[in-house]
């Protein structure tokens, strides 16, 4: 099959290779092999074939992290899954086939309300979002919710998931288009923090001023994907959680938080991490699912149901396509999910 394989580390995207020998893969006991017709393009992606991310899978090696498709083959001992079944998941992507064992909890049905695009967007996203939110940082109806990158992939999903809990949300965003985005995805109230250096204090005065909070100043929970935790301190409500989601605007420097600023806030500075929860705590992986699917099941106030936010400003067809794709996305170019289509029905140039 084709596929793009990686044998060394990488100076840049630009150096992917597709191979027309990748071994098809097979469904052994317990596990399924899936046509996949759409890729879901992460940021860690273009790390982890440079060598820089923390998992270091050994040569050679597919890269990718989260696919949709149909079922092709079904092996022995599979219940609950056939052939022509639309599901999307998580494992190497950047093929025209993957197998994946059907109990290891990366591969679902594809909710009947969601294109095979949009559900390559859901895995990495959702999941995370929904343990963020409703379990580490028990965001409540009525209480406020900051969420910076709020046009991105996380970000969007933040949005949708704070919405369906009932909180009021803030979003944060590096420019007037993507503010607009992510005001059409549901947040009240948007910040560009490109030319509103001093956002911290814009939160601090507008939840100042809103219906019911008596004055209180700062948001409830901070869900920060981006690693400015230093600044959310001066903007975070008494008894407040930010969550530590990410570090994608720090270029590799980690803050150092000073503590004092938890303790005269109450506050929490609440670390998530869904791949460390599968790993440690897996009796909540479950209930994780079961309530992103209980959203992507949900309509809004205007009738339509909650959906992954993909990319729609270029059409990126064909695993050829995909170092065009990740520069893009690790240019800032793209908002929400950057997917690629390599479905018989795409325009690539097999």
């Amino acid at each position: 099959m084709k596929a793009i394989v990686v044998e060394k580390w990488l100076d840049s995207v630009d150096a992917l290779r597709i191979s027309t020998t990748a071994p098809d893969p097979v469904a052994g006991d317990g596990s399924v092999v899936v046509a996949i017709h759409s890729i879901g393009l992460n940021f860690f992606d273009i790390l982890m074939v440079q060598g820089k991310y923390q998992i270091k899978p050994p040569f050679p090696f597919i890269p990718g992290a989260e696919f949709a498709g149909v079922i092709t083959q079904v092996g022995k001992n599979v219940t609950g899954f056939k052939v022509g079944d639309r599901v999307f998941g998580s494992g190497p992507s950047y093929a025209e086939k993957i197998a994946v064992a059907v109990n290891s909890g990366n591969v679902f049905k594809i909710p009947e309300s969601l294109s095979t695009d949009e559900a390559a967007a859901v895995f990495m996203n959702y999941p995370t979002s929904w343990l963020a939110l409703e379990h580490r940082g028990q965001l409540k109806k009525g209480e406020v919710c900051l969420i910076h990158a709020a046009a991105g992939g996380v970000g969007s999903a933040a949005i949708h998931i704070a919405k369906y809990l009932g909180a009021t949300v803030i979003a944060t965003a590096g420019s007037d288009e993507k503010c607009a985005i992510a005001k059409r995805e549901g947040a009240d109230y948007v910040i560009n923090y490109s030319t509103d250096t001093d956002w911290a204090a814009t939160v601090n005065k507008i939840t100042g001023q809103l219906p019911g909070r008596k004055g209180q100043k700062g948001a409830d929970v901070i869900y920060d994907p981006v690693g400015t935790f230093i600044k959310d301190t001066s903007c975070v409500a008494w008894n407040g959680r930010i969550l530590v989601i990410g570090f994608a605007g720090t270029g590799g420097k980690i803050e150092a938080v000073p503590a004092n600023r938890l303790l005269l806030k109450g506050a929490s500075l609440v670390g998530v991490f869904f791949g460390g929860t599968v790993a440690n705590e897996s009796s909540l992986v479950p209930k994780v699912w079961e309530g992103v699917f209980k959203l992507l099941s949900t309509k809004k106030a205007d009738g339509t149901f909650y959906k992954p936010l993909v990319y729609k400003g270029q059409k990126y067809a064909g695993l050829e396509s995909i170092p065009e794709a990740l520069k893009d996305l690790g240019g800032r170019k793209s908002y929400g999910k950057v997917v690629v289509d390599i479905s018989p029905n795409s325009s690539a140039k097999l």
